[in-house]
C-alpha cells in the first residue's frame, strides 16, 4: 500500500505539471524484497526426530520503489514566435547556473534581463562555451548547432552548452523542471544538436497514460486494503477464540 501511495503522489505530479514545457513525466523503479521460503513443523514419522520442517513454498514480502526515474522521450514542439525560446530536438539539456551549481533542463523558455544576460524563467543564468550567455544584443538568431550570432553583424557572441545525461543518472531539484546529474555529463557536439529557436518543448506526460495508471493504482490499492482488513479479521477471532478456551 506504501507503493501504491507512492505511485499515485508520482501521477498526481505528474498531471499537475503537464502544461510546464520541458517537464520530464516521472515512474518509479518497482523491486521485490528478498522471498521466503515458507515450511510448517510436523511430527516426525522417526524416532530420532520429534518433529520435522515440511516446505510449503515461496512467499513474496512484497514491493519497494527502488529509485524515482524520469521520462527522456522528447515533447511535442510548439511554437511560439519568441526569439528567446528555444527547444531541443533531440536528445541533450540546456546548461544551467543556479546557486547550488550546475543544473540541467529541457525547459528553453528562457529571457533576456536588463543587463542582456540570458536567464531562465527563473532567473538562473543560460551557459554557453563562455560561461553565462550575454549580454546580447536585441537582435539575435540562435543556429541549429546552438551557435548564437548577432543578426545585424552576423558576429559570434556565444553557443549554448548541450550535455547528454542519461536517464539512470537524473535527479529533479526540487519540484521545478530543472535536474541533477549523478555523474558528470558528456558534451553533445555541435554536429549532433538540433536548435529550434523560436519554439519550446512542452511536457513528455502522456496523459492516457496516466489515467489507465491511476485506474490501476487505485485497484491495486483497493485489492490491498481487503487483504489488510481479512488478516486483521482473522487474528481478531483467533485472539477471541483463545480467550474462550
Amino acid at each position: 500500500m506504501i507503493m501504491n501511495n507512492q505511485q499515485s503522489e508520482a501521477i498526481d505530479r505528474n498531471l499537475e505539471n503537464m502544461n510546464n514545457p520541458g517537464y520530464l513525466e516521472e515512474s518509479e523503479r518497482v523491486t521485490s524484497f528478498p522471498r521466503l521460503l515458507v515450511s510448517r513443523l510436523t511430527p516426525s514419522t522417526t524416532s530420532d526426530k520429534p518433529s520435522e520442517n515440511v516446505p510449503l513454498g515461496i512467499m513474496g514480502t512484497g514491493v519497494y520503489a527502488e529509485k524515482v526515474l524520469y521520462s527522456t522521450e522528447p515533447g511535442l514542439i510548439r511554437e511560439t514566435g519568441n526569439m528567446t525560446d528555444v527547444a531541443l530536438n533531440g536528445d541533450g539539456f540546456f546548461a544551467i547556473e543556479t546557486l547550488d551549481g550546475e543544473r540541467y533542463t529541457r525547459n528553453g523558455h528562457f529571457q533576456v534581463d536588463p543587463s542582456g544576460m540570458l536567464r531562465t524563467a527563473g532567473g538562473n543564468l543560460v551557459l554557453g562555451q563562455n560561461g553565462a550567455i550575454g549580454p546580447l544584443p536585441d537582435d539575435f538568431t540562435i543556429l541549429q548547432d546552438g551557435t548564437i550570432i548577432s543578426t545585424e553583424s552576423s558576429q559570434v557572441i556565444d553557443r549554448l552548452t548541450i550535455v547528454n545525461i542519461p536517464a539512470e543518472d537524473l535527479d529533479r531539484d526540487g519540484l521545478t523542471s530543472l535536474y541533477n546529474s549523478q555523474n558528470q555529463p558528456t558534451e553533445i557536439p555541435p554536429k549532433n544538436i538540433r536548435v529550434e529557436q523560436g519554439f519550446i518543448e512542452e511536457s513528455n506526460v502522456d496523459l492516457n497514460a496516466q489515467m489507465v495508471k491511476m485506474i490501476q493504482v487505485t485497484r491495486s490499492y483497493s485489492a490491498n486494503q481487503k487483504v489488510v482488513q481479512t488478516n486483521d479479521e482473522i487474528l481478531q477471532k483467533a485472539v477471541n477464540e483463545i480467550g474462550k478456551v
